[in-house]
């Protein structure tokens, strides 16, 4: 805000543009930060080199490592974090800094470039996609299926489950097996589900990713056999949801859609 003084008195105006300060994020403050495609754009637009400026581009595809010297050390800066969505990196040099970008879906085709080129990119961002969504945490589950980031078909229920038990002895014993139990039933329930919202659109399905609390969703990954039908296009990225509900699901498809970005100096 801005104080302004004029002839009939005091006019306060707002000389900030908010929709830039919320969407254009300083390069030189991200460090693995998670931008909207819209977020992702605006700071490309900051970002991008004027004609003449020092400009390339390095796409790769998941596990694969640049064949560059200068690249490998500028990646190996930010060590493991930026493969671990296991979708491959797009890194784009403009002047002495370079963004580095691990995008929501994987990169097909590893490319270097003596220019700034988004083009790849923005192909891999905008295209339509069918994606399936697990999410599971104690007690709570949701599948859903998107079109893009539209919401087509879900299906979220609870199971009750007990909390841990802290005493020891014969009670602790039976309280395990009951848990133990409750949790295989959640399980089963969940994996009953993926078939009904999978199976209609299994031909369609681009991805399918998994979300929720790290340990409940391993013990179900070891107990049904359906999400394994799956295995060829489930992303290793996860989705961290900490409660699986219907109003969850409304927002989450520009979630799926948002990108992990670094910077730093050339």
């Amino acid at each position: 805000m801005r104080e302004v003084i004029t002839h009939s008195g005091t006019i306060l105006l707002n000389i900030m543009t908010e929709a830039r300060q919320r969407t254009a994020t300083p390069a030189a403050s991200l460090n693995g930060d998670w931008l909207t495609i819209e977020r992702l754009r605006n700071l490309l637009n900051v970002r991008k080199p004027s004609e003449g400026e020092a400009a390339s581009s390095l796409y790769l595809r998941p596990n694969e490592t640049a064949q560059s010297s200068e690249w490998r050390e500028r990646l190996a800066r930010l060590g493991k974090a930026p493969e671990e969505s296991g979708c491959g990196l797009v890194c784009l040099r403009g002047r002495d800094q370079v963004l580095v970008i691990a995008p929501p879906f994987p990169v097909t085709e590893s490319s270097q470039h003596d220019d700034w080129n988004e083009a790849p990119m923005w192909s891999l961002l905008d295209a339509e996609r069918t994606v399936g969504v697990v999410l599971v945490r104690l007690g709570r589950y949701s599948v859903a299926v998107y079109r893009g980031a539209d919401l087509a078909t879900s299906k979220t229920d609870s199971r009750y489950v007990k909390g841990k038990h802290h005493a020891g002895g014969t009670s602790q014993l039976r309280y395990t097996r009951v848990r133990e139990g409750q949790m295989r039933r959640l399980y089963v329930k969940v994996c009953e589900t993926i078939r009904a919202q999978f199976e209609p659109v299994a031909a369609e399905l681009d991805h399918v990713i998994l979300g929720g609390e790290k340990f409940t969703l391993n013990g179900f990954l070891k107990v049904c056999p359906r999400l394994g039908e799956y295995k060829g296009i489930t992303l290793k990225r996860r989705l961290n949801i900490r409660d699986p509900k219907r109003d969850t699901l409304d927002d989450l498809g520009s979630t799926l859609h948002e990108s992990r970005v670094w910077a730093l100096d050339w």
